[in-house]
C-alpha cells in the first residue's frame, strides 16, 4: 500500500475542489445564502447517509469489536491535543477568550469533510469501522469538553448533552444497529443512498472552498498569532501523538496510521459556530479554520512522508 501516494492524490483532489468552491463565491456565482443552504443540506442529508452506509458496509459485528481500542486512541488524541493547545496558547500570551478558541481549534478536527475521504481511500474495507469508533468519541468530546472549554472562557463551564442528538449522531446509531443486528442492506435503493452519501467528498469540499471565498483571507491577517495554529495543530500534535502511541506498542500499525490521519486534520467547522454562540473570540476561530484548512494541503504530505519509515503496512 503506497499510503504517501494515496494521501498526495487526496490532497490534489482537495485543492482542486476547494479552488472551484472558492471561485464560485469569489465571482458571485454562489451567494452567501446559497452557501448556507448547501451546508444545511450536507449536514442534514448527505453526511447522515454517508455515516449510515459506510458503517453498515464497513464490516461485521465481530470486526467492529476488534477496533474497540480505537475508541481509547481517539480519547487520548483529543486530550493530548487539548493539553498542547492550552500550553501553546499560554505561551503565546492569548487572552482568556482567545485561549479557549485556540485550544478548541487545535483539538477538534474536520473529520467528516476531510478525514473520512482520506480514510476511505487508505482503508476502503475498514474505514466504516474506524469512522464509527471515532464518531462516538467526537460526539461526546464536542458537546461536553469542547463546550465546557468555550463556556468557561466567559464564565462557568457548561455541557450540552441535548445537542448530542443530531442527524449525524442519529446516523451513527442507525449504522451501529444495522451492524449489531447483522443486517447487510443491498439493492437499488441502498445503492442510491450509498451514492448520495458518497457525494459528501465533493459537496463538503465545495462548501469549504465557497465558505473561504465569501469570508476572504482578510481575517487571517487581522490575527497574526493564528498562523501558529498551523504548525501546532497540523504538525506537532500528529507527530507527538504518533510517537507516543508507537512507543507503547499497544496497537497495530494500521490502527495507528488510521488514528494519525485524524490527528493531522484541520480545525473543526462547528467550533466557529460554538465560539459565536459563547462569544469566545469567534474571529480567532474562523481565522484558525481558514489557516489550518489551507495549511493541511501542505502539511499532510509532509507529515506522512516523515512518519512513513516508522509505520509498516
Amino acid at each position: 500500500m503506497n499510503v504517501q501516494g494515496i494521501v498526495l492524490q487526496q490532497v490534489i483532489f482537495f485543492a482542486t475542489v476547494l479552488i472551484i468552491g472558492f471561485a464560485a463565491t469569489s465571482t458571485g456565482l454562489l451567494s452567501s445564502e446559497s452557501v448556507d443552504h448547501i451546508q444545511k443540506f450536507m449536514m442534514k442529508i448527505i453526511v447522515p447517509l454517508l455515516i449510515i452506509t459506510s458503517i453498515a458496509n464497513g464490516g461485521t459485528r465481530e470486526e467492529l469489536f476488534e477496533v474497540w481500542p480505537f475508541v481509547f486512541l481517539m480519547f487520548f488524541m483529543f486530550f493530548l491535543a487539548i493539553g498542547i493547545g492550552f500550553l501553546s496558547g499560554k505561551m503565546l500570551g492569548l487572552k482568556r477568550e482567545e485561549l479557549g478558541a485556540h485550544t478548541c481549534s487545535v483539538s477538534f478536527i474536520n473529520s467528516v469533510l476531510i478525514g473520512f475521504p482520506i480514510l476511505e481511500a487508505v482503508f476502503p474495507e475498514r474505514s466504516g469501522l474506524y469512522m464509527a469508533a471515532y464518531l462516538i468519541v467526537e460526539t461526546v468530546m464536542t458537546w461536553t469538553v469542547g463546550v465546557a472549554i468555550l463556556s468557561a472562557s466567559k464564565g462557568k463551564a457548561q455541557v450540552s448533552l441535548k445537542k448530542m442528538i443530531s442527524p449525524t449522531s442519529i446516523g451513527l446509531v442507525i449504522g451501529l444497529i444495522l451492524v449489531f443486528a447483522g443486517i447487510r442492506p443491498s439493492g437499488t435503493v441502498w445503492e442510491a443512498l450509498t451514492g448520495i452519501g458518497g457525494t459528501q467528498k465533493y459537496v463538503g469540499l465545495l462548501y469549504i472552498g465557497a465558505d473561504i471565498g465569501r469570508r476572504g483571507f482578510k481575517k487571517l491577517f487581522e490575527k497574526p498569532k493564528v498562523f501558529t495554529t498551523i504548525p501546532i495543530k497540523l504538525i506537532i500534535v500528529p507527530i507527538v501523538f504518533f510517537f507516543v502511541v508507537k512507543f507503547t506498542g499497544l496497537v497495530s500499525d494500521e490502527m495507528l496510521l488510521a488514528a494519525t490521519i485524524f490527528a493531522m486534520l484541520p480545525s473543526m467547522l462547528i467550533i466557529t459556530v460554538l465560539t459565536q454562540e459563547y462569544d469566545t473570540a469567534p474571529d480567532y476561530a474562523v481565522a484558525s479554520l481558514l489557516a489550518t484548512t489551507v495549511g493541511c494541503l501542505f502539511t499532510m504530505p509532509f507529515v506522512f512522508s516523515l512518519l512513513a519509515g516508522f509505520c509498516t503496512l
